[in-house]
């Protein structure tokens, strides 16, 4: 493990002790994370818990800097992975955190990839849901994927951020 990776590695343990232990109150599932010649990036979990949808993630072979993740509204990882669809959106929201009209459901943080290419972190999101007998879940009929960009999302400019191409896919399945 490189010095980055470690470091941030202990950040996120610090910023984590004081917090109480995230329970799973419904779903969970799983993404497998792939890049277009069908290597894999890693997996991102997804856990459902009171505050929202907690996304574990844990990628790696990925080049350093931050990349745009989004989770789609199609459970399809094909070709340039635009069968994944649009961003899950739910409520017809603008894309972007810094957008007055936004966020999307599926707009997620920036994941930062260290100098080794690996990239683990905890995020939550409070606008998703994983449980199968609400409304607005994830898991409909055409299901949902998670993609991972080549460059940082601006939070701001849509459709995705300014974050293009897609550079690796995942389709979620329940566990």
């Amino acid at each position: 493990m490189k010095i980055g990776t470690t470091a941030a590695a202990a950040a996120a343990i610090f910023l984590l002790a004081g917090l109480p232990k995230a329970e799973a109150i419904g779903e969970t599932a799983v993404a497998e994370i792939k890049f277009a010649n069908g290597s894999s990036a890693g997996t991102i979990t997804l856990t459902e818990i009171a505050a929202g949808v907690l996304l574990k993630i844990d990628l790696k072979g990925l080049t350093p800097g931050a990349h745009g993740l989004h989770l789609h509204e199609a459970g399809k990882c094909e070709g340039d992975f635009s069968s994944a669809g649009a961003i899950y959106n739910p409520l017809g929201a603008r894309h972007g955190f810094l957008n007055e009209e936004g966020p999307m459901a599926g707009d997620l943080p920036n994941v930062v990839a260290g100098p080794d290419g690996i990239a683990l972190a905890e995020i939550l999101s409070p606008y998703l849901h994983l449980t199968k007998d609400t409304e607005d879940t994830l898991f409909d009929a055409d299901g949902s994927s998670l993609v991972l960009f080549e460059k940082a999302d601006d939070y701001q400019t849509d459709p995705e951020g300014g974050a293009e191409p897609r550079i690796a896919c995942g389709v979620l399945k329940a566990q």
